[in-house]
C-alpha cells in the first residue's frame, strides 16, 4: 500500500465507506439533466466558437483578440464570452452537486480497490518467489521425466474433454425429458451446465458441437415459450377451472337442471355483499404479497409450490427460472404486449360458450330492441344465461388483474436495482384492461341507432361516445383481395353465407359485408355482434359483476401509480355519469318517441265504456309507470333516475301543449279569431280559472262582460264575430278528448309524488366509493310483464326531494294550466256559438212588426239548440258531470246579455214581434236547462223580463226600476226598452205625417216618449251605468 503512495489520512486507519444508496427516478432525471445542460454548452462552443476556440488556441492571442476593437477583433463578443463562461461554470457546479453521491461512491470504491490491489501485490510477490523456486527446480535437466509430464497433461486434458463431450451429447435428451415433465428448474440447471461446458476453451474449436449448441438454444427457447404459456394460463385462467375460496357463480346462478323460484333467485342477487366478497377473493393475493416481501424463501427463489393453490408462488418460480436464462425483461414485455388480446379472448371464450350451448335462445330473441322496452325480463332464460356470462367475464378480468399485480411485485423482487415503474408497466396493463371493459360495456349498453337519431332530434345533451375502434393490424397480403372474377366470387359468397347460417346456429353476417369476396375478413370476427341487442337495460345483467370487479380491483392499483391511473371505482363512476347516464336519457327519449310521439296526435283510445282519451296519453302512462317501477324510484330516492323520469314528464307536457296549439292554429288559419283573442286576455283567463275551480258567484257576470267587450256590436253585420271563430266538429271533438285526457292524467299524476328529506349530494372521492352504494344508485328493478302493468301501478310512488319536487310540480302545473285553457276554450266556443246565433237573429230582421201572432222558431235559435244538444251529448260521454256543468256554467248569463244588447239593433218591435222574441227565448231557455245538472240555475229571466216590459208601458218600467228588478240593465238598455215601446207608433207617425188627423196623435206620442226619457234620465244617478 505504501509504495502506491495512497494517503491514508491523519489517523492512518480511517477509510471512506462504500455508499450503496440507490437513487430515485427524480434524482436520476436531475443527474441526466445536469449532464445534458453541460453537453449543450459544449455543443454551443463547438458550433459558435469553433473558429476561435480550438485545441491549439493560445490564451494570450485570444485575450488580445478580445481587446481588439477593430472590425477584425473580438471585443464585440467579449460579453458573450463572459456569459458563456458563467453558464459553463454554473452547469459544471450543477453536475458536481448532482453527481456528488456517485463521486463519493467512486472514491470509496477506489479506496477499497487500492487496498485490494495492495493485498494482491503482496500475494503475487510471494507467488512469484515460489514460482521462481519451482522454475529453478523444473529447469533442471530431468530427461524423460519432462516428456512424460507433457504427455500426461495432454491425456488428462483429452479425458476431460471427452467427458464433457459425452455429457453435452446427453444433455438434449435429458432436457427433453424434463420438458415433458415440466421440471423447469431442472431444465434451467441442465441448460446452464450445457453453456458452461460449451464455453470451455477446449470445446470451442470442436465444430461438431455447434449442432448440440443450436439444439440447446432451441430447447432454451422452447422452455421460455412454455413458461410464458403457463404464465398466461395462470393469469388468464385459460386451461384450468377457477378455484376460489367461495363459488361466486354458484351463489348467484340457478342450476339449469332445476330452477328455483324467482324470489329465491332475486334474493341471491340482492344479498351479495360486494365489498365483503371482493375482499375475500383478494385474500390469497394479499397473503402472497406479504410473504413475498417478508419471506427469505422468496428472496432466494427456492419456494415450494405444493401448498399454493392460487398460482402466485408458481408465477414466482417461473419468473425466477426466466431470470436464470436472462430473459426476464423480454418475458415482461411479451406479457404486456399480449395483454389486450388475452383480455379480448376472455370475452370471446365466454360469448362463444353461450353461442354453442344456447343457439336456440339467441335465435329467439327479438331482432329489434324496441320489442323489449325495458330489456329482457328476469323470467326469460336468456337473461340468466347472459348474466352468468358476464359474471364469468368480469371474474376472469379480476383474476387477470390480480395476476398482473403479482407479476408487478415479483418483478420488483427479482430486479431490485430497477425502479418499479421500469420493472413492469402495470399502469399500461391497467389502462388496456379498462379500455377493453369500456368496449365491452359500450357494445352491450350503447345503441348506435340512438346515437344517429340524436343528431337529428332534440333529446337533450350529453356526450355519448361511439363504439371505440380497435387498432387493426396492417395486412401484408390478403387472399380475398386477389380474386379477378368478382362476378363468380359474389355467387360463391352468397352460397357460403347461406351454408354458414345452416351449419352454425346463431351465425350472423353483417348486411354491409363485402360480397365481392368468398373470404371472411378476420377483423370482422374480432368486431363480433353482441349476444343480445344493445340497450341500457342490459345493465341489469352487467351491474353486479361489473361492480364486483370494480370493488375487487379497487385495492390492486399500487400507490406509486395511482396518480397517473384511474382507480376502478372511479372509472365505474365516471363511465356511468359520462357515458351510461346520457345514453339512458337517449333511450328514454327514444322510448317516448316510439311509444308516445309516434302515434297520431289525435288518435284516441277507449278508457271505459264511453270515455275516450288520447292514445299517446295511455301509452305514456304505461311507459311512465314502467320506468318508475323498473328504476325503483318508489322505494329509493335516486337523483339520476328521477331526472330522467322528470324529463319524460316534461316531454309529455310539451307534447300535449303542441296538440293544444295545433288545435288553435287549425282554427285560425284565416287570421286571429275571437276565441284566440279571449284566450290571450290574461284577466279573462284568471276569471275562467276561478269559475273552473268553482268560484262562480259574481265571477260569471264579470267574465261575461269581458267577453262582450271584444264584440260589443255582435248584432250588426261585418262585426268581429264570424262563423269561423268557433271550432269545426273534428277540432271540437279533439279538444274534448284532449280535455278529458288532461283531466284523466291529473287524476293520477299528482298522487305519485312522495317527498323525502332533502340532502346535498357531494361528489365522492375514490376512497369513499362503495360498490353497495353504487349498486343502489344505478340498479334497475327486476320485473315481469304481469307485475309491470297490474298490481304495482296502484302502489307506485315517485320519491322526490325539494329540487326534483319543484320540477315535478312545474310539469303538473303546466298540465293543469293546459287543462284550464282547454276547459276555457270549450266555454269560449259555446259562448261564441250562442252570441253568434243570437246576433244572426237580430241581423236577419231589424223590424219585428208582425201583423199576426206567430209561434215560429227562428232558424238561428233552432240551429243553436241543435248544436248545444250535440255538444252536450259529447261532453256527457267524455267529461265528468262536474266538468260538463263547469263548461255550461254562465251560459244563461251570456244569452241574457246577448238578447238584451241585441235589442239595440232593432228598429221596430210591436206586440206580436215581442211575443215571437219571447217564444225564442223560452225555447232556448228550455233547451239549455236540459244541459245542466241543476236546471233551476239556468234561466233567461232577465231577457224575458226585458222583452215583456217592451210590450208594456213606461209606468210598468218605472215600477220595476223602483222595485229594483232591473239592476241588470244599464241606462242604455232601459232607453232601448222605452224606444221599442214607442217604436211602432213613431214609425206609423212617419207614414201619416202628411195627414191632418194624425197630427194631434203624433204630438201626444212624442210628448209621452220625451217625458218618459226625461224621467229616465233624471233617475240616471240611481241606475246602473
Amino acid at each position: 500500500m505504501e509504495h502506491l503512495g495512497v494517503n491514508r489520512g491523519r489517523a492512518g486507519n480511517r477509510r471512506r465507506g462504500l455508499s450503496i444508496n440507490s437513487i430515485t427516478q427524480g434524482q436520476e432525471k436531475a443527474m441526466n439533466s445536469a449532464i445534458d445542460n453541460l453537453e449543450s454548452d459544449i455543443s454551443l462552443v463547438r458550433s459558435q466558437w469553433h473558429n476561435v476556440l480550438t485545441g491549439s488556441s493560445n490564451p494570450l492571442e485570444l485575450a488580445l483578440a478580445f481587446l481588439d476593437d477593430t472590425s477584425v477583433g473580438l471585443q464585440y463578443r467579449y460579453p458573450e464570452f463572459t456569459q458563456l463562461e458563467d453558464k459553463i461554470a454554473t452547469h459544471l457546479q450543477e453536475v458536481v452537486n448532482e453527481h456528488s453521491q456517485a463521486f463519493n461512491a467512486n472514491v470509496a470504491s477506489y479506496s477499497k480497490t487500492v487496498m485490494a490491489l495492495t493485498d494482491a501485490q503482496d500475494k503475487t510477490s510471494k507467488v512469484n518467489k515460489n514460482v521462481n523456486k519451482v522454475n529453478e527446480l523444473i529447469t533442471m535437466e530431468k530427461g524423460a521425466l519432462g516428456e512424460l509430464n507433457q504427455t500426461s497433461l495432454k491425456y488428462s486434458s483429452l479425458i476431460c474433454s471427452l467427458s464433457s463431450i459425452e455429457e453435452l451429447l446427453q444433455l438434449p435428451e435429458k432436457i427433453e425429458d424434463n420438458i415433458r415433465k415440466e421440471e423447469y428448474a431442472e431444465i434451467l440447471k441442465l441448460i446452464q451446465r450445457g453453456f458452461q461446458l460449451l464455453n470451455q476453451p477446449d470445446m470451442k474449436p470442436i465444430k461438431h458441437l455447434q449442432q448440440v449448441k443450436q439444439q440447446i438454444e432451441l430447447q432454451e427457447h422452447t422452455l421460455f415459450e412454455n413458461m410464458i404459456q403457463e404464465i398466461n394460463s395462470i393469469i388468464y385462467s385459460t386451461n384450468t377451472n377457477v378455484e376460489l375460496e367461495f363459488d361466486i357463480l354458484k351463489t348467484i346462478s340457478i342450476s339449469q337442471n332445476g330452477f328455483t323460484s324467482l324470489e329465491n333467485y332475486l334474493y341471491n342477487i340482492a344479498s351479495i355483499d360486494l365489498p365483503k366478497q371482493s375482499s375475500i377473493i383478494n385474500n390469497k393475493l394479499d397473503t402472497f404479497i406479504d410473504s413475498l416481501h417478508n419471506s427469505s424463501a422468496y428472496q432466494d427463489g427456492c419456494l415450494s409450490t405444493s401448498e399454493d393453490t392460487s398460482g402466485y408462488a408458481r408465477l414466482f418460480t417461473l419468473f425466477s427460472i426466466i431470470k436464470g436464462i436472462n430473459r426476464l425483461p423480454t418475458a415482461l414485455s411479451i406479457l404486456n404486449e399480449r395483454n389486450k388480446q388475452e383480455l379480448h379472448n376472455i370475452i370471446l371464450t365466454a360469448t362463444d360458450k353461450v353461442r354453442t350451448k344456447h343457439p336456440t335462445l339467441l335465435k329467439k330473441q327479438p331482432e329489434n330492441a324496441d320489442d323489449e322496452s325495458f330489456g329482457l325480463s328476469v323470467r326469460d332464460l336468456l337473461s340468466l344465461v347472459i348474466r352468468e356470462c358476464f359474471w364469468e367475464i368480469f371474474l376472469k378480468f379480476l383474476l387477470a388483474i390480480q395476476g398482473h399485480r403479482a407479476v408487478f411485485e415479483i418483478s420488483n423482487v427479482l430486479q431490485p436495482n430497477v425502479s418499479s415503474y421500469q420493472a413492469y408497466s402495470f399502469d399500461v396493463v391497467w389502462r388496456k384492461l379498462f379500455d377493453e371493459i369500456q368496449i365491452l360495456l359500450t357494445r352491450y349498453l350503447t345503441n348506435s341507432n340512438l346515437l344517429k337519431n340524436a343528431h337529428t332530434q332534440d333529446v337533450g345533451s350529453g356526450g355519448v361516445p361511439d363504439l371505440p375502434d380497435r387498432k387493426n393490424l396492417h395486412q401484408i397480403f390478403s387472399l380475398q383481395n386477389n380474386i379477378e372474377d368478382n362476378t363468380e366470387a359474389k355467387h360463391h359468397t352468397n352460397e357460403l353465407k347461406s351454408l354458414l347460417k345452416d351449419i352454425f346456429l346463431g351465425f350472423t353476417v353483417t348486411s354491409n359485408m363485402n360480397m365481392d369476396s368468398v373470404y371472411v375478413h378476420d377483423e370482422t370476427f374480432e368486431q363480433e355482434e353482441p349476444l343480445i341487442m344493445p340497450s341500457v337495460f342490459n345493465l341489469k345483467m352487467i351491474l353486479e359483476p361489473f361492480l364486483f370487479f370494480s370493488q375487487g380491483s379497487s385495492k390492486l392499483l399500487p400507490e406509486t401509480l395511482s396518480k397517473d391511473s384511474t382507480p376502478s371505482l372511479v372509472f365505474f363512476n365516471k363511465y356511468m355519469d359520462n357515458h351510461f347516464y346520457p345514453q339512458l336519457k337517449l333511450t328514454m327519449d327514444h322510448l317516448f318517441i316510439s311509444k308516445v310521439e309516434s302515434n297520431n296526435p289525435f288518435a284516441v283510445e277507449l278508457l271505459d265504456e264511453t270515455k275516450l282519451i288520447m292514445k299517446s296519453a295511455a301509452e305514456f302512462q304505461k311507459l311512465f309507470f314502467g320506468v318508475i317501477y323498473v328504476s325503483n324510484t318508489s322505494n329509493v330516492f335516486r337523483p339520476q333516475m328521477v331526472d330522467v323520469i322528470l324529463n319524460l314528464l316534461t316531454r309529455f307536457y310539451h307534447h300535449n301543449l303542441n296538440i293544444f296549439e295545433s288545435l288553435l292554429n287549425n282554427n285560425q288559419k284565416l287570421g286571429k279569431n275571437m276565441i284566440t283573442t279571449w284566450l290571450q286576455d290574461e284577466q279573462l283567463l284568471k276569471l275562467e280559472e276561478k269559475i273552473i275551480e268553482g268560484s262562480t258567484e259574481g265571477t260569471v257576470d264579470v267574465e261575461t262582460e269581458e267577453l262582450f267587450k271584444y264584440c260589443p256590436e255582435f248584432y250588426l253585420k261585418n262585426n268581429r264575430l264570424r262563423r269561423g271563430d268557433f271550432f269545426n266538429e273534428p277540432t271540437f271533438d279533439s279538444l274534448v278528448y284532449l280535455t278529458n285526457t288532461l283531466c284523466w292524467v291529473l287524476s293520477w299524476l299528482p298522487a305519485l309524488e312522495q317527498r323525502v328529506d332533502s340532502f346535498d349530494e357531494e361528489r365522492p372521492d375514490a376512497n369513499s366509493l362503495n360498490a353497495n352504494e353504487l349498486r343502489e344508485k344505478w340498479a334497475f328493478f327486476e320485473y315481469s310483464d304481469e307485475e309491470l302493468y297490474s298490481t304495482k301501478m296502484s302502489t307506485t310512488k315517485l320519491l322526490l326531494n325539494n329540487e326534483t319536487s319543484a320540477k315535478f310540480c312545474k310539469s303538473v302545473d303546466g298540465l293543469s294550466q293546459l287543462r284550464l285553457k282547454s276547459m276555457a276554450l270549450l266555454r269560449f266556443d259555446i259562448r261564441s256559438r250562442c252570441i253568434y246565433s243570437i246576433g244572426k237573429l237580430f241581423m236577419n230582421a231589424r223590424e219585428w212588426k208582425l201583423d199576426a201572432g206567430s209561434n215560429e222558431l227562428d232558424e238561428n235559435i233552432s240551429s243553436l239548440i241543435s248544436q248545444m244538444k250535440n255538444i252536450e251529448n259529447k261532453l256527457n260521454r267524455q267529461l265528468s258531470e262536474k266538468d260538463k256543468d263547469t263548461v255550461f256554467t254562465g251560459i244563461d248569463i251570456a244569452n241574457n246579455i246577448a238578447f238584451i244588447k241585441g235589442a239595440s239593433g232593432l228598429e221596430i218591435l210591436n206586440g206580436n214581434g215581442t211575443k215571437r222574441m219571447i217564444r225564442n227565448i223560452n225555447v232556448l231557455q228550455h233547451g239549455t236547462r236540459n244541459m245542466y245538472h241543476e236546471t233551476a240555475n239556468i234561466a233567461l229571466s232577465r231577457a224575458l223580463l226585458f222583452y215583456s216590459l217592451i210590450d208594456s208601458d213606461p209606468a210598468m218600467v218605472f215600477n220595476k226600476i223602483e222595485e229594483g228588478l232591473l239592476q241588470f240593465c244599464s241606462v242604455e238598455d232601459l232607453k232601448n226598452i222605452l224606444r221599442l215601446q214607442f217604436s211602432e207608433e213613431l214609425n206609423r207617425q212617419k207614414h201619416t205625417a202628411n195627414t191632418k188627423s194624425a197630427k194631434p196623435v203624433s204630438q201626444l206620442t212624442n210628448r209621452r216618449y220625451e217625458e218618459a226619457m226625461k224621467k229616465l234620465i233624471s233617475l240616471g244617478g240611481d241606475l246602473k251605468k
